[in-house]
């Protein structure tokens, strides 16, 4: 009877071993389908914008082990690099050239490598990343980076003493200028008469809307970003703020009604016309509001 225990006992022990082992290997399996020779603690980049090195590595240890075949580099889909790294650690060289004379300002760069797994059987798989020139170094995307959104785009008015009243607007981009390549602005201005486009390239300006408009100001922005594009609508109302010789979004809902204004006054004689405007004398024929009442005097 003991005996049957003592190996009752040795199997659940050998059961728990083989359901812990399977774990472990599950895990390990994860973490090397997690980990590529593209992420940022593996691979680094050192250079100019014109000239630059990508160190890649063979992996060991605690990590799977990896190791490179060959990396490719392109800007803006044109192929600039190609190194054979030979199951080795490899320095990938790669000379930024643009046709047009300019450098390109963000570089794709695709690593073909082996992995090994605690068996013994290798597979070979490909990871790609992208960096961008940031005025001094080269910086590696997130891999986890959003995509763009129309939210980071916005338009701003601005004052030029020489033409203090022409309506002046200039596109701005916000936060995410890292990831995009160009933008397309186009902006229309619509008065209660025609539309019209703009003048100038970003900032834009539209001589032929007058102070005394009521502007519906819109954009269509093509934007260029990581090899796709986007298309972002924007509308606006807006009118000429006298007071501080601006350009104001017109906002109908922020307008104080004759009944907010009888109100705070309450009965204090003060006259007041149909859009809340204060009086200084009884107009004949009209009607108009004093002490919360309607009059009209003939």
């Amino acid at each position: 009877m003991n005996k049957m225990n003592k190996i009752s006992k040795s199997t659940s022990y050998l059961i728990v071993a083989a359901f812990w082992l399977a774990i472990c290997m599950l895990w390990s399996t994860k973490t090397q389908a997690q980990i590529t020779l593209c992420d940022s603690n593996m691979t680094y980049t050192i250079g100019s914008q014109y000239q630059l090195e990508v160190a890649i590595p063979v992996t060991g240890n605690s990590l799977p082990t990896m190791a490179p075949l060959y990396a490719v580099t392109y800007g803006n889909g044109n192929m600039l690099a190609e190194d054979s790294c030979f199951s080795g650690p490899c320095t990938h060289m790669i000379y930024n050239y643009n046709p047009n004379g300019t450098y390109y300002d963000t570089l794709e760069t695709c690593i073909s490598y082996t992995v090994t797994d605690t068996m013994g059987y290798v597979d070979t798989l490909m990871c790609c990343f992208e960096q961008y020139w940031d005025g001094q170094f080269w910086q590696k995307l997130s891999m986890q980076q959003q995509p763009f959104n129309c939210d980071s785009l916005s338009y701003s008015t601005l004052i030029d003493s020489t033409t203090w009243l022409t309506l002046t607007v200039a596109g701005n981009i916000n936060g995410v200028s890292n990831i995009v390549d160009s933008i397309d602005w186009n902006f229309t201005a619509c008065n209660s008469t025609a539309c019209y486009i703009p003048q100038g390239n970003n900032p834009y300006s539209f001589p032929l809307i007058t102070p005394n408009d009521t502007v519906k100001l819109c954009y269509d922005a093509v934007v260029y970003w990581s090899g796709t594009s986007t298309i972002c609508n924007y509308c606006d109302s807006l009118v000429y703020d006298f007071m501080t010789d601006t350009w104001i979004l017109f906002n109908r809902g922020n307008t104080v009604g004759i009944e907010e204004l009888m109100k705070n006054e309450g009965a204090n004689n003060k006259m007041y016309d149909m859009l809340g405007r204060e009086l200084t004398e009884i107009p004949l024929g009209e009607m108009y509001i004093r002490n919360r009442k309607l009059i009209i005097t003939k």
